[in-house]
């Protein structure tokens, strides 16, 4: 340019001139915190798309008048054109701002627009940091992308139709240059931009929501609490019988085989844990679960034994102790699984068979983790231990043909 100035200026000049989108001033309304973030060039390309806008369509127009100018006969198909007036019809055209679709995807520095925590998990579930570790890798792999876009508008000379004006733009984050957009709120990418992200958030319920954790622990729960009501169901068979036994009998029969029948209250503490465990995993907090849920299966496991000691004892039948028999020996393996279930905590069990001894001290010590951070799991542990059996008891609390006040005969049914 004989001035001095480049085309860029001119161009830029130009633009101005017929008003075009200010960048930073566009960016700075739309996504402040992105416009921060970028660099100099960036922001650049960004005007560019703008100032093409508005300036190559009239330069568009130039070019074509001249080149429909340039015709100076035809024969037959063929056009004659005047190579002067043609050269400058494609020397206008050559004025035009180069603008592509792939200029309208600005890869940013992503990092710069995350939030610190972004990544930091919101509950214990281990299955939620694995999923965030590969969002991350996510993220390094596709990019944050800077798109702009102009959004179909009411024309001003008749609202009933549609166009494109070069004057609107839209400016938005997405996951890639063609991907999932971003719902940020001035450009900052926090946990719940990410998980709003349509692709992010399917995979966030598919692998943390109903996760390898979550599906495990909802299956042993439901295992568990089938055989709680299993356990009742018993339990009130025997209480059924002896209230329909010839007076007398049940007593001299249970007399004779030292037994009691328990209170129906001690299905009442494994009930409790196990709607404690439920609420733990729908609230995200898998190892407070889980302690629950073990401290249940070893609550429900004892009952069911004082069950199955007194259906032996009182003649109840061999169907009867069978049945309970079969439930104290899922709630041990519903123990053992939600041992492992969570792969972390620093019960190793590897796979192997172990004693249930060893499942009741285990169960103490996952639930001592967390009893810092909820005091209200400590009064559950205490009760735990009650009822751990010592040496020649039933459950801890029955001792064979007595009653410490769990049992109360069956003389005490109303």
């Amino acid at each position: 340019m004989g001035d001095g100035k480049s085309k860029h200026d001119v161009m830029r000049q130009k633009a101005a001139a017929l008003h075009a989108v200010d960048a930073r001033i566009f960016l700075e309304s739309s996504l402040p915190h992105v416009l921060r973030k970028m660099t100099p060039a960036q922001i650049q390309q960004v005007q560019r798309i703008f100032d093409a806008a508005v300036v190559n369509p009239g330069i568009e127009e130039e070019a074509n008048a001249l080149y429909r100018r340039s015709a100076i006969g035809r024969v037959g198909n063929q056009v004659y054109r005047d190579p002067d007036t043609e050269r400058r019809a494609y020397k206008v055209l050559g004025t035009m701002i180069s603008v592509t679709e792939a200029d309208k995807r600005i890869r940013l520095k992503y990092d710069a627009l995350l939030e610190p925590d972004v990544f930091k998990p919101v509950t214990d579930n281990p299955d939620e940091a694995a999923y965030l570790k590969k969002v991350k890798a996510t993220l390094e792999a596709k990019g944050v992308w800077l798109r702009i876009g102009q959004p179909w508008v009411r024309r001003p000379d008749d609202p009933s139709s549609r166009m494109i004006s070069p004057q609107v733009f839209e400016a938005w984050l997405s996951l890639g240059p063609e991907g999932d957009a971003i719902p940020t709120k001035g450009g900052r990418i926090d946990r719940e931009a990410l998980l709003k992200t349509t692709v992010l958030g399917a995979g966030y319920y598919s692998e943390v929501d109903r996760g390898k954790v979550q599906k495990g622990l909802d299956r042993q729960i439901t295992r568990l609490s089938l055989d709680i009501d299993e356990g009742i169901k018993e339990h009130n068979r025997l209480r059924a019988r002896n209230r329909r036994a010839a007076p007398g009998v049940a007593e001299i029969s249970d007399l004779v085989g030292g037994a009691d029948l328990p209170d129906r209250d001690i299905w009442d503490f494994p009930e409790a844990l196990v709607m404690k465990a439920r609420q733990k995993k729908s609230g995200g907090n898998v190892l407070e679960s889980q302690a629950y849920l073990v401290m249940a299966a070893v609550a429900t496991r004892n009952a069911a034994q004082a069950l199955a000691t007194y259906a032996e004892k009182s003649e109840a039948g061999a169907a009867g102790v069978v049945t309970v028999l079969k439930i104290v020996k899922t709630v041990s393996e519903v123990a053992e699984v939600g041992l492992a279930i969570t792969g972390v905590g620093g019960v190793a069990l590897a796979g192997r068979r172990v004693a249930m001894s060893e499942v009741d001290q285990l169960a103490i010590k996952v639930a001592e983790r967390h009893a810092a951070r909820n005091p209200e799991i400590v009064a559950d542990i205490n009760k735990v231990r009650t009822i751990l059996q010592p040496k020649g008891s039933v459950a801890g609390r029955v001792k064979a043909g007595t009653s410490s006040g769990t049992g109360s005969g069956w003389h005490k049914w109303p």
